[in-house]
């Protein structure tokens, strides 16, 4: 039986070129876009729009069925490119406003959408918006949800930075006016004549002066330079008065500070009220046995209600005023007036610790002191306060450095003693605790010690250290004590000596040895400082500090 050929497969099919009709309508877009830039829209005809595209005049109305349908269609390509390029991406960073607002910044003053032809265009197209109701929907739907995305973003800023008293759309307006008058210069000038990172910078640099350490200005050349993450804080950052008020906002009030011992307070009526410096506390026990926090401070003026650091009160009185309030904080004459400022309490096992309270706080939250065990059934052995001539951030890291120190050192009679009267021969310095952002805490066999770092003034602090014991006579709990302060020898005579010096050649001489060496602890509590205010690792302080 004859074999049937085999019929030549056919070849197959060439591929027509796809999206023709895409690429030449978009070709005549670009060329309107051009032709709009050069002539204005009333000037602007289809021959031009052609003689641009180098296409043929017939070709348009297969198209656009007219001058004005090409017209809507190149405005809604701009609208359309500055949706997809800018809103969008902003959108999704929605929860970081600091970021969103970075890119926001970035993106709208790119050359990508701020070219000089396109922003042209948009003021021509803007021009013909009260005669022409399509390019006002155009113009006018992608303006208000610009402007919808900026109120959103500051008013998140405004929350997480706890700014309750600045206004969100006036911060917004000003932003809005400062991008809208840099497209304007950009629109009269050509793409050589634009200094796009210092327009940039222009724009950040408004943000920063509304919201002091949250932004960093786009570098432009020859300007500062910021710090590797581990160097010390610039030298200029000990002294500054702007700075001092950031920090007390920005690290101290949403952080836990400790007050004192339960047993400090043991009956209804008796109180703390140590001044922290940057707030002042009022710790009482009221008439049902239960502690309060209040802010010591008269609901009519800023002054201190109780001036005494400890004591007994049967009432709350404002001699000035001649306001009275509860033990709870409450006005005894309700018609009066407000009661007063609550405090935020929290309580470790018999230690008190307070922090500010606000109606909306930052979302970062320092909760170190939480898992801390301290001993139970201690008592108050020994307390003190001295006065340093040096700056809160140098005081840290000076007592960081001593404690690593210490932590290496070989068993010394000290140690051995100290083992022999407490009974345990464990390490002494291996329960030392950081406690961010100005507690050290010693945790030891006989009892523990704390030790508070608080800011006065730029270039000045005080030192607060308060020793417990559980030891049950009083002779071999100061013997104790002794022996582990010698272990730990945080803030010596020798060591307060040494950063008061420290202190002094830094404003003197200014800070040479900023990439050096520094251990774990003092590296993990610079990046702490960074996170919260980036701008005092610059070398120079910005103009609005």
């Amino acid at each position: 039986m004859p074999r049937l050929k085999k019929k030549p497969r056919s070849r197959p099919p060439i591929p027509r070129a796809r999206n023709t009709h895409g690429r030449q309508r978009q070709k005549l877009i670009d060329a309107c876009i051009s032709a709009l830039h050069i002539y204005g829209p009333s000037r602007t005809t289809v021959e031009k729009v052609v003689a641009i595209a180098d296409m043929s005049p017939g070709i348009v109305r297969f198209y656009f069925a007219s001058k004005a349908s090409m017209l809507v269609a190149s405005l809604q390509y701009l609208a359309t490119e500055f949706e997809e390029h800018l809103l969008v991406p902003v959108g999704r960073l929605r929860s970081n406003p600091v970021a969103a607002l970075q890119m926001m910044v970035d993106l709208y003053l790119d050359s990508e959408i701020a070219s000089p032809r396109k922003v042209s265009v948009w003021y021509s197209f803007w021009g013909e918006a009260s005669s022409r109701q399509e390019y006002y929907d155009i113009c006018g739907k992608i303006d208000e949800r610009f402007a919808a995305l900026v109120h959103e973003l500051i008013g998140r800023l405004i929350i997480d930075a706890v700014q309750p008293h600045l206004d969100p759309k006036g911060i917004a307006l000003g932003l809005m006016g400062a991008l809208e008058m840099l497209w304007q210069d950009f629109a009269f000038r050509t793409e050589t004549d634009i200094d796009r990172p210092a327009a940039k910078q222009r724009c950040m640099a408004y943000l920063q002066s509304v919201f002091p350490g949250k932004f960093l200005a786009p570098t432009l050349p020859g300007a500062f330079q910021p710090r590797a993450v581990g160097d010390r804080v610039a030298d200029w950052a000990y002294e500054n008065k702007r700075l001092f008020a950031l920090e007390r906002q920005r690290v101290f009030q949403d952080s836990w500070q400790f007050i004192g011992h339960r047993t400090q307070i043991p009956e209804a009526g008796d109180f703390l009220a140590p001044d922290l410096g940057f707030e002042r506390p009022l710790i009482l026990r009221d008439s049902a046995g239960d502690l309060r926090a209040f802010r010591n401070s008269c609901t009519e003026a800023p002054h201190i209600l109780t001036p005494g650091l400890n004591g007994r009160l049967s009432v709350i009185r404002c001699t000035v005023h001649g306001l009275e309030f509860n033990l709870d904080g409450t006005r005894r004459r309700p018609e009066e007036g407000d009661n007063l400022t609550a405090l935020e309490l929290c309580l470790i096992e018999d230690i008190i610790l307070v922090r500010s309270q606000r109606a909306e706080r930052a979302a970062r939250r320092d909760d170190s002191w939480l898992d801390l065990a301290f001993p139970q059934n201690s008592r108050l052995l020994q307390a003190s306060e001295t006065v340093v001539s040096a700056d809160w951030k140098l005081v840290i890291e000076q007592c960081l450095e001593s404690s690593a120190v210490a932590g290496n050192r070989a068993v010394s009679w000290s140690q051995r003693s100290y083992q022999r009267l407490s009974g345990c021969e464990a390490e002494v310095d291996r329960h030392s605790r950081f406690a961010a952002p100005n507690h050290l805490i010693d945790l030891r066999p006989d009892g523990f010690s704390i030790l508070q770092v608080l800011p006065i003034a730029p270039g000045r602090s005080c030192l607060r250290r308060h020793h417990y014991t559980h030891c049950r006579e009083l002779r071999p709990a100061i013997a104790a004590q002794y022996l582990a302060s010698r272990l730990h020898p945080q803030m010596s005579r020798s060591m307060i000596a040494v950063v008061e010096s420290t202190q002094k050649g830094l404003a003197i001489f200014g800070d040479r040895t900023a990439q050096s060496t520094a251990t774990p602890e003092v590296a993990a509590f610079r990046q702490y400082l960074l996170a919260r205010l980036p701008v005092m690792f610059f070398d120079r302080p910005p103009a609005d500090l």
